[in-house]
């Protein structure tokens, strides 16, 4: 049986617009309509206090508040701290990928990434699969 995708609200952080909407077309195209944009760490982090999310998918490079603090904010906060955290990023080196995983980061998609790698990963971590 088909989960009803529509249910779940998902916040997508980016401060490259192109980048925002090409994840939120995706996510869309899967049937996910519960979406919510941040253009910063900060206006995620706002977005996190006024509403309730089932997953979060941050870029890491972002001016001010980057990906990583983010995620370690969500981690500390125990409102928040079970969320589930998709980390987007161009960084694939080894001690930043540890550092999100030591942060509490659930997974990570590369950039440049198959739209079907995106699709897959939100789908695992909202346990539809």
């Amino acid at each position: 049986m088909q989960t009803d995708r529509s249910k779940f609200k998902i916040l997508v952080v980016d401060d490259n617009q192109p980048a925002r909407q090409l994840i939120k077309s995706t996510l869309a195209l899967a049937g996910y309509t519960g979406i919510t944009e941040a253009v910063d760490g900060s206006k995620a982090l706002d977005a996190l206090q006024n509403r309730k999310f089932d997953l979060i998918i941050c870029d890491w490079d972002m001016p001010a508040t980057t990906g990583i603090e983010v995620l370690r904010a969500v981690r500390a906060d125990e409102a928040l701290s079970a969320i589930p955290f998709l980390m987007v990023t161009a960084n694939q080196q080894r001690e930043l990928v540890e550092a999100a995983i030591e942060a509490g980061v659930y997974d990570y998609v590369a950039k440049p990434y198959r739209l079907s790698t995106l699709n897959e990963k939100t789908a695992k971590l909202l346990g539809e699969n």
